[in-house]
């Protein structure tokens, strides 16, 4: 069974945008199968929508006993993953990587339905075995508090990078690649 790899766009975005397709090609070059919907609705998102899309394609509750699994989450899609990571998991995730992502502490109002109840990160942290967390010193959507925020929830098996000047993580950012990422996923294989 080859590695596989889902990639998770955030709010209003599509798997079109920023460096997503970039990073899918890569993947593929180099044997993995990756998954990158178009989420549902993504200017007025649903969470049970979007996990049930998710669910679709990612069986939870299937053994995985060969090659290794990262879910990928950019903006929203951070916050999506980790209420993928609460789902009941037969087996635990190899890696989660989470770019620029939203939380209860810093969101629009129009998505409250995604942090209407506080997170289980120890049922997220038994999910995953490792955390890479990404953001920027100056993005104008999320708070600098949030990466050290879920560094502290998400424990020693964290790893957070703030880069500087990055914006959103985002093409208008100067983000239609992203080799860190490329590098963090071929370092855990």
């Amino acid at each position: 069974m080859p590695n596989k790899a889902l990639i998770i766009h955030g709010y209003g975005g599509s798997n079109q945008g920023n460096w997503f397709p970039w990073l899918q090609t890569e993947l593929e070059k180099i044997g993995w199968n990756v998954d990158a919907p178009n989420l549902p609705n993504t200017n007025k998102p649903q969470l049970t929508e979007q996990l049930s899309v998710l669910a679709n394609i990612w069986n939870f509750g299937e053994l995985h006993t060969e090659g290794k699994r990262i879910l990928i989450g950019h903006s929203l899609g951070g916050s999506l993953l980790l209420h993928l990571l609460e789902q009941d998991w037969k087996d635990p995730i190899d890696l989660a990587i989470i770019v620029a992502s939203t939380s209860h502490k810093n969101h629009l109002p129009e998505l409250e339905d995604y942090f209407a109840t506080p997170h289980d990160f120890e049922k997220i942290k038994k999910n995953c075995k490792k955390f890479i967390l990404i953001f920027s010193d100056n993005d104008s959507y999320i708070n600098t508090e949030t990466g050290p925020y879920y560094q502290h929830q998400l424990g020693e098996n964290t790893e957070l990078f703030m880069i500087h000047d990055a914006g959103h993580f985002m093409g208008r950012d100067g983000y239609e690649t992203f080799p860190m990422i490329l590098e963090f996923i071929q370092k855990n294989e």
